[in-house]
């Protein structure tokens, strides 16, 4: 008898930890990065040394299972080298579509991701410019199932004790490039982009006009970026530029950065950056980049 209570137990001990399994991966990373700031000036004002080095060190956990009727949801948690919490996602997908929960502002969540098409030198100190915002705190969205081939179609919103936020978008990809539209409105302001994005003889694109209304106050960016990859190097560009209502120009800026890949895992970034604004801002940034 004490052998079957004890089988018995087992059995269903192992049937619930079958039923709970799911797939965990653990990956990380950490940037060594070194700046110089020709102008010694910063983008948030301040003036300190005219050179830093400064490290970034990540670490994700990401947790994944598919019920057996389909569904399936995803948990992703990240530590960074202050011990907070930087990366807190959730997703539950299937035929429905996919709801995605964020716990924090630092991710995008499904609209604000239709941003920042013309993003190609990815690191450096960039310009200023109206992208989608208004996602305070925690934001639930939702995107469609697939309805015609190529289009997307996702919601958000968010609300907190101050602040809320919803926004919609849209996006069809022809194969050769992809247009998108996407607008996010707060309680006070509202911000919209429309860009187009993709890949022409190796050769990756994307440009980007970005409004931002605050009652009479308007703000309109226009910005540009290219890549091309051969060979385990990346060479990038990328400008925009940021006027107001008056159509004076508030920001300018440029960018040149340069990727290599020394082995898998192990890569560096060169990256120039110059910005015309109300503080100037001569940088060069070199970055080490680890990840496992």
């Amino acid at each position: 008898m004490r052998k079957i209570l004890l089988a018995s137990t087992a059995l269903v001990a192992l049937t619930s930890v079958s039923a709970m399994a799911a797939d965990v991966t653990i990956s990380g990373g950490l940037n060594l990065i070194y700046s110089n700031d020709e102008k010694n000036e910063h983008t948030d004002g301040s003036l300190g040394s005219m050179s830093q080095m400064e490290s970034e060190a990540d670490v994700n956990i990401n947790f994944s299972a598919t019920t057996d009727s389909g569904i399936t949801t995803t948990l992703n948690m990240g530590v960074d080298e202050a011990n907070s919490t930087e990366d807190a996602v959730a997703t539950i997908s299937g035929d429905f579509g996919s709801i995605k929960i964020v716990s924090n502002n630092l991710d995008d969540n499904y609209v604000v991701g239709f941003d920042e098409a013309f993003n190609k030198a990815g690191e450096g100190t960039g310009g200023e410019d109206t992208n989608l915002a208004g996602s305070t705190g925690e934001s639930v969205g939702y995107m469609l199932p697939s309805i015609v081939d190529g289009m997307t179609v996702a919601v958000q919103h968010s609300n907190e004790d101050t602040a809320e936020s919803f926004g919609y978008g849209v996006s069809y990809d022809a194969g050769i490039a992809k247009l998108s539209y996407a607008k996010m409105s707060t309680n006070t302001d509202t911000y919209t982009t429309k860009n187009i994005s993709g890949t022409v003889a190796g050769v990756a694109f994307g440009y980007e006009v970005n409004n931002y209304e605050q009652g009479t106050t308007e703000n309109e960016s226009t910005l540009y970026g290219v890549s091309y990859a051969l060979d385990g190097i990346t060479l990038a560009y990328e400008a925009g530029s940021t006027k107001d209502a008056s159509g004076a120009t508030t920001n300018d800026y440029t960018q040149m950065a340069i990727a290599y890949s020394v082995a898998p895992g192990i890569a560096l970034h060169v990256t120039n950056s110059e910005i015309d604004a109300t503080t100037d801002v001569e940088e060069l940034e070199i970055q080490l980049k680890l990840s496992f």
